[in-house]
């Protein structure tokens, strides 16, 4: 085993961690419905990512597990390999500025984060959405 997904109970293990997101997503997304996007974060100490699901630029729901590879690999001073990736937020107002507002207020409550990879505007059924990739 690799990379296992824990959600609801249950364990499923994967060889990739992009197999193990992707089946996060799926259970999360059978279980909740529509979602507008996700919340992924990595705890490097323990090598976990935790799932969940957003709607109207809020983390909704239950939260699933992907457990990474543990070892000597991950111990201190031992070499560790990091995979470049960005993670997303999405923001839904009824007007630009309220999607805008969210977005910033967010932002505030994570200074975490280390860049804004990009960001992406659609104006969709449910209003203005406005996504922003950070890390």
């Amino acid at each position: 085993m690799a990379y296992r997904v824990e959600y609801n109970g249950e364990d499923v293990d994967f060889a990739t961690l992009d197999a193990a997101l992707d089946r996060a997503r799926k259970v999360i997304a059978d279980d909740i419905g529509r979602l507008d996007g996700w919340a992924v974060e990595h705890d490097e100490a323990v090598n976990d990512w935790f799932v969940q699901g957003v709607r109207n630029g809020r983390r909704i729901g239950p939260t699933a597990v992907v457990t990474g590879p543990r070892g000597a690999r991950f111990s201190a001073g031992a070499p560790t390999v990091y995979e470049e990736w960005e993670r997303r937020a999405v923001f839904i107002g009824r007007t630009p500025a309220e999607a805008f507002a969210m977005a910033a207020e967010w932002l505030e409550r994570r200074p975490d984060i280390q860049a804004l990879g990009d960001v992406g505007w659609h104006r969709t059924a449910d209003g203005h959405q406005l996504r922003i990739y950070y890390r």
